[in-house]
């Protein structure tokens, strides 16, 4: 019997270069559907602010500022209904307001992306999805990370 010394039986990652993804982005891309109930008075009162996390995915945590850019995809919401036989719409613009950056700053690995729901606005008996995705990422520095292949859409599922 012999073996080899030399061998690697792990895949070295600290030379990789970073790469920026959804905190919560389960391999479908999809969380939800949120039912969303209304109050005495008939809805919601308040606003919600909430986030989405971003995440760079590196051997290290970077000594710079990251910015990430994203953009609503619709294309995801047909994808989703035809896979699952719902029939969600997208949130109409007036029910959210949407940071379109988020920040990941020197020394950490997680950013923020606001988001607020306008919940007094929903209406009664409707599905909406709000499909996320990254469009890019880049440090203070001129570093471009690279966009995530499984990870880079995100969809929130509202339903009342």
């Amino acid at each position: 019997m012999s073996s080899c010394l030399k061998d690697t039986p792990y895949i070295d990652v600290s030379n990789s270069q970073p790469i920026i993804e959804f905190g919560l982005s389960p391999a479908n891309g999809v969380t939800g559907p949120f039912a969303y109930v209304p109050d005495s008075v008939g809805g919601p009162s308040a606003n919600i602010d909430t986030a989405v996390a971003v995440v760079v995915a590196s051997p290290q945590v970077l000594s710079s500022t990251v910015t990430v850019t994203v953009k609503v995809d619709t294309s995801q919401i047909s994808a989703y209904n035809t896979a699952n036989g719902t029939s969600f719409t997208v949130l109409p613009s007036n029910l959210y307001t949407l940071k379109t950056t988020a920040t990941v700053n020197p020394g950490y690995r997680v950013g923020r992306l606001d988001v607020v729901l306008n919940m007094s606005q929903f209406p009664a008996h409707h599905s909406y999805a709000l499909p996320l995705a990254i469009v890019s990422a880049s440090t203070n520095t001129g570093q471009n990370l690279i966009v995530s292949g499984n990870s880079a859409t995100y969809m929130w599922l509202f339903s009342r």
